[in-house]
């Protein structure tokens, strides 16, 4: 699954992804797998009001990647296949 930035100028691939954070200034953080702390590379994947609003649109991406997951998964069967949420858009707010 892929993730497009809230400024639509960035594309993240999930299965790049180490960890998604909700940070108290209402943004959320993406850090890959290389994510190095000295380096300082992470991105800045949409900004929201409130941390508890930011919190909510990672609930939103987990419960897309669930759907996405689940169905990835199941051996020989391909009903929904065409249905499988491949890109998550970040919320404008």
């Amino acid at each position: 699954m892929i993730i497009v930035s809230q400024n639509k100028k960035k594309i993240i691939n999930f299965d790049n992804v180490n960890t998604l954070y909700a940070i108290k200034t209402g943004e959320i953080m993406s850090f890959d797998n290389s994510y190095n702390s000295s380096d300082d590379c992470s991105d800045i994947l949409g900004k929201y009001k409130t941390e508890e609003r930011a919190k909510e649109v990672l609930q939103k991406i987990v419960s897309e990647y669930k759907k996405y997951a689940t169905v990835q998964n199941v051996e020989g069967d391909i009903r929904g296949i065409y249905n499988i949420p491949k890109v998550y858009e970040m919320p404008k707010e």
